[in-house]
């Protein structure tokens, strides 16, 4: 047999095989022998893997924002608190300005189906930007609070405060909500479990002196006893000193409290508290409405200490305590540094930043 008789001869018993699906076969045996299948604890390994990294807290930044003032404050809070948790190594921060995660049950994607992402099950703590208006199911509602009163914790930052009111400018009525079958609905227990209501900010942006109402939490024990600060001061209603701790109030002594919008004519005016709800922990704090006071280093201690104490990391006495009275001089607080970064981001000298 010469050699082109043996290739002829060759190739007709491949062509035999292939008819007969002898390779594919072949490959499908290899196959199964080269792919054990991914048992269920596999996938549950992986699952924890993927879900948290070993030896840190997860943290679900919430800023549902689409019905109400959407701050400029909002999104560099949220670069702020994500990198202090990444450099300190104690939380990573997953950042959601949908209500997606607000569930127990999983995530279900925008087709009703199944989707791979972070539940409520997988946080420790919600550091919550939260305004106006804020659209949840009855079902989500009653999981938010399930949350929280089985262990979570929840830091509320500035609007948070707002978030299940309605919007005056808008003054919509009721037929008109419902054309989105989504009509907005006051959420009481909301504020309940937080601590305190919305209640107007009357004096608006103002420098203002600032006490330290309780000089030994984790998020004020290193502020001076008095200082000043410029931002938007918020009034509040339905709160009592006698549920929570109040850490922070506004020294009203120079202010008029009988101006337009003032509602609260006492001296006591909360700012920042802390309180439990069934096992979790609550941390609220109205500073933060501009974007500056997100750069200065005290008030990102403020709600870093916080989001700590909610995430069990510190532990404090919150118990309810008389207004603190303060006497002395007013501290100004350290100036925000100056930027950080690779040269070739930050601005030239004699540039405007």
């Amino acid at each position: 047999m010469n050699r082109r008789q043996l290739i002829a001869r060759t190739i007709g018993s491949l062509g035999a095989a292939w008819s007969l699906g002898l390779p594919s076969m072949a490959i499908a045996k290899s196959r199964a022998r080269k792919a054990p299948p991914f048992s269920t604890a596999a996938r549950e390994r992986f699952m924890e893997r993927y879900m948290r990294r070993p030896g840190r807290k997860n943290v679900l930044a919430w800023a549902p924002i689409k019905n109400g003032f959407q701050h400029n404050s909002i999104s560099h809070a949220i670069a702020v608190m994500e990198e202090i948790g990444y450099a300190s190594q104690i939380y990573d921060t997953y950042i959601h300005t949908d209500s997606e995660p607000i569930t127990l049950d999983g995530m279900i994607g925008s087709y009703g189906q199944k989707v791979f992402g972070r539940d409520l099950t997988n946080y420790d703590a919600i550091f919550c930007l939260g305004v106006r208006e804020v659209y949840l199911t009855a079902q989500q509602r009653a999981d938010l609070l399930e949350f929280i009163r089985n262990g979570g914790g929840f830091v509320g930052v500035h609007a948070a405060s707002t978030m299940f009111l309605p919007w005056p400018p808008f003054d919509r009525q009721p037929d008109r909500e419902e054309h989105c079958d989504r009509a907005f609905k006051r959420w009481p227990e909301f504020n309940r479990m937080l601590g305190g209501t919305f209640d107007g900010h009357p004096f608006g942006v103002i420098d203002a002196p600032i006490i330290v109402d309780d000089p030994l939490f984790p998020a004020t024990r290193f502020l001076p006893a008095k200082f000043n600060l410029r931002d938007e001061m918020y009034q509040f209603k339905n709160w009592s000193r006698n549920e929570m701790d109040v850490v922070l109030r506004l020294d009203t002594t120079h202010l008029n409290l009988h101006h337009r919008g003032v509602h609260d004519h006492t001296p006591d005016w909360p700012l920042a508290w802390a309180k439990t709800y069934g096992k979790g922990r609550i941390f609220y704090c109205a500073l933060g409405h501009a974007r500056t006071t997100w750069d200065i280093p005290d008030v990102q201690r403020i709600y870093f200490e916080g989001l700590k104490w909610a995430l069990r990391l510190e532990d404090a006495d919150v118990s309810p305590h008389p207004m603190r009275q303060v006497a002395g001089p007013t501290a100004e607080l350290a100036a925000p540094p100056p930027p950080c970064g690779p040269s070739w981001v930050l601005p030239k000298r004699g540039t405007a930043a």
